[in-house]
């Protein structure tokens, strides 16, 4: 189980929170015949395997192996027809039906004003706008309103990379990262405002998204000395000295927990969180500590 420093559970229960929600938390759902949405390698894999050129089916596997998943995709999508490429797409975080998990409930009841995603699905915000009575703003990377959100005090899911129902719009490819920092830095700027406002906890996320590292590694460099953002991660994913690493270039604290059962000590923790947050909550209402 994670112990969840006492410092986050306030900064959730005051709303100076965002939730960056990762691949690894849509994993836990499934659909009727008990399939879960594949990993990333795996899909570049799956993508790889609809490629026709015996040459070209290689070079991205080979881009896999060597783990330069941003250019495996970039090939994947170039080797692939655009219709095919967009067709995989919506199977994959459509089609497949896959239905939330406890982990999708549990998150939404705690209730962070502010939750990131990268992921195309929709299962946490559907989810989160069944439990919270359609109260629940969808926003992408791309909208010219997006900045209208972060004064409010709606709730707020930002979808950094898009979503599965604008598929050409989706982030997925090394180019398209960049041209998403071209086209929309003002919406990066805003990402800056709120490392310095907000505690941001990854749970499900790697640190392979190079905008995420990019944003980290900057504020960890300019604010030094400020409180660490949190990573939710398995135990056997990093050595000791990745993790400081991570905690000196990015300021991230590693929050540990044991992978084994399909994660399952992720999603109690996750559970075991809400009456935390719920208690700190109570005790703000009573002291007017807001």
């Amino acid at each position: 189980m994670i112990d969840w420093p006492e410092d986050l559970v306030q900064d959730i229960a005051a709303r100076r929170s965002v939730l960056f929600l990762g691949a690894g938390v849509s994993r836990n759902a499934a659909n009727v015949d008990g399939l879960h949405p594949r990993e990333w390698v795996e899909y570049l894999k799956h993508l790889a395997s609809k490629i026709a050129d015996d040459l070209h089916r290689a070079e991205v596997v080979q881009c896999i192996n060597d783990a330069d998943l941003l250019t495996a995709c970039e090939l994947a999508r170039r080797y692939l027809s655009p219709h095919v490429f967009k067709t995989e797409m919506l199977k994959e975080f459509s089609g497949n039906a896959y239905k939330p998990a406890k982990i999708h409930d549990d998150l939404s009841l705690v209730d962070s004003r502010l939750v990131m995603t990268t992921n195309f699905d929709k299962l946490y915000e559907n989810r989160a706008n069944q439990l919270q009575d359609n109260t629940v703003i969808v926003k992408n990377y791309y909208d010219k309103d997006v900045a209208d959100v972060f004064r409010r005090q709606d709730r707020v899911v930002l979808k950094v990379h898009g979503t599965v129902d604008a598929p050409d719009s989706a982030i997925f490819t090394r180019s398209q990262y960049a041209l998403a920092r071209r086209d929309y830095a003002h919406f990066y700027q805003m990402l800056r405002g709120l490392f310095v406002t907000h505690t941001f906890v990854f749970l499900g996320a790697s640190m392979r998204d190079p905008d995420m590292q990019l944003l980290l590694e900057d504020h960890a460099y300019r604010f030094e000395g400020a409180r660490p953002h949190y990573m939710v991660m398995p135990e056997n994913s990093a050595r000791v000295g990745t993790l400081k690493v991570l905690e000196e270039t990015m300021n991230l604290k590693a929050l540990l927990y044991d992978p084994s059962n399909n994660h399952r000590a992720l999603a109690n923790s996750v559970a075991a969180l809400v009456p935390k947050v719920d208690a700190a909550r109570q005790q703000i209402a009573v002291t007017a500590g807001w």
